[in-house]
């Protein structure tokens, strides 16, 4: 492994709960340990939202590189679910020192930041050779140099209630439009249930929705360097598209929801949502959540997607560097069944291998636009495709849903790429929830806040509080 780069600018100090600083054995204790003593590598990771039943995919893989004999043991410590907490928490133990992490599990949006900071360290070429996701591959790098691995990746999706949309008479081929705004715009008002459910609690979710309605009106905000590029008649086109979607029939509980509440509301029997945009992990949630014989479907967004996921990195000061890139290579690459695992569990993989997609092309994505459980008439499951989600097959001519997701990952749009990215997202969900909870604050009005505070925040200026309109 290359040497680690000099530390950049020192980040906001953050107090680490008590409970953290335990677990990451720092301090006094972790000096007394000399260096490469055979001691674990610690695996530390955000929590993982397809856990049922207290089963992680995550913590299953731990176990399996441990099982192999001649592997130095890995335990896993996990943070808060929230990404805005967990990134500050690793940040600040990082700093301090009173953390003694060697993998971490990072956002792909935290790694020109961690990398900037020189909290991670630089990786050889060789561990992106594989058949990754292309764009998850680029988020690893940051000013020309390698610096994480793709582990998992994650997109928008739009999941739609079978069972509801016959309600309405319609099909799910009545989902195709050219952005979501003209999708929930041009539908049939007075339905006995809301239309749509997303994200718009003020967290990255609110900034996820931002960027793809952003994106589906064209707006390019951030060159590859970082810098802001955009106008305030692409921002504020983008925000009209943004204030166009929660205009619709939205379920009235979207202003406060994250992923969790979008889950509830979408799959609840005797209320129920028609359409939902989440993550492909709430595939397999939904699967448990609803009875057999109430079907939901997965379809691509419409318009823009962003790109989820999260990358593996060495911490700059783990003195278990080999061993921390050999697990890399075990639960990244062809020849073990650790990226499969992960589309069994409700991840989206990076490795293109774990889709088993037929062909050098891979499958026809003008085709591969339907992917539903169907209701069976007799409550049985129905055998499954490789790598669907439990309880579901293909219909609607579609070929399976691990064509489906792997078809909206072509599409999917990367977040910008910035060391100041949580300055960015905190910018920009705080104007879009401005402009969405103030009936004086106008797209016109935040694209004008917007576009003027752009620049210096993606220069490292701090966030100024918005003035009253």
């Amino acid at each position: 492994m290359r040497a680690a780069r000099a530390r950049g600018a020192v980040l906001a100090a953050l107090a680490v709960p008590a409970l953290l600083a335990a677990s990451c054995s720092g301090g006094p204790e972790a000096d007394a340990f000399p260096a490469d003593d055979g001691r674990p590598l610690v695996v530390v990771s955000s929590a993982d939202l397809t856990t049922r039943d207290g089963r992680s995919v995550r913590r299953e893989l731990i176990d399996a590189w441990n099982a192999i004999e001649g592997n130095r043991e890995a335990r896993l410590v996990e943070l808060p679910s929230g990404a805005d907490t967990a990134r500050s928490q690793l940040v600040a133990s990082l700093q301090s020192g009173t953390a003694d992490f060697d993998l971490l599990n990072l956002d792909i949006v935290w790694i020109p930041e961690f990398a900037e900071a020189g909290l991670i360290a630089e990786l050889d070429e060789e561990l992106l050779e594989p058949d990754f996701l292309p764009q998850a591959a680029r988020a690893g790098r940051w000013r020309g140099a390698v610096y994480a691995v793709p582990f998992n990746t994650d997109v928008g999706l739009l999941y739609y209630r079978t069972d509801l949309l016959g309600e309405l008479d319609r099909g799910p081929e009545r989902l195709r439009e050219e952005t979501l705004g003209e999708l929930l715009g041009n539908w049939p008002r007075g339905a006995r249930h809301p239309l749509y459910i997303t994200q718009l609690a003020s967290y990255e979710g609110l900034t996820v929705n931002a960027m793809e309605a952003l994106w589906s009106s064209g707006a390019e905000l951030v060159d590859e360097d970082g810098r802001y590029v955009g106008s305030r008649e692409e921002l504020e086109a983008g925000l009209r598209e943004l204030e166009r979607i929660t205009g619709a029939e939205i379920n009235p509980l979207a202003d406060e929801a994250d992923e969790t509440l979008s889950l509830r509301e979408f799959s609840d029997e005797d209320s129920g949502t028609v359409l939902m945009r989440n993550w492909p992990y709430a595939a397999t949630q939904l699967d448990a959540a609803l009875p057999p014989d109430v079907g939901f479907g997965i379809t691509t967004l419409p318009g823009a997607a962003a790109l989820g996921g999260q990358s593996l990195a060495v911490a700059a000061d783990s003195v278990r560097a080999r061993d921390a890139e050999k697990l890399i290579e075990f639960l990244t690459h062809p020849g073990t069944d650790s990226q499969r695992s992960l589309l069994r569990a409700g991840f989206a993989p990076a490795l293109r291998d774990a889709y088993r997609l037929e062909g050098s092309g891979g499958p026809d994505c003008h085709r591969s636009r339907f992917f539903a459980r169907p209701e069976p008439p007799s409550g049985d499951r129905r055998e499954l495709p490789p790598g669907a989600p439990s309880g579901s097959a293909p219909v609607y001519g579609a070929v399976g849903y691990a064509e489906l997701l792997w078809c909206a990952l072509q599409e999917a749009r990367p977040r910008p790429a910035t060391p100041h990215y949580p300055e960015f997202s905190r910018l920009l969900r705080t104007e879009v929830k401005r402009m969405l909870d103030d009936k004086g604050w106008t797209p016109r009005s935040a694209a004008e806040a917007l576009h003027e505070a752009l620049p210096g925040v993606l220069g490292g200026e701090p966030v100024r509080p918005a003035e009253s309109p």
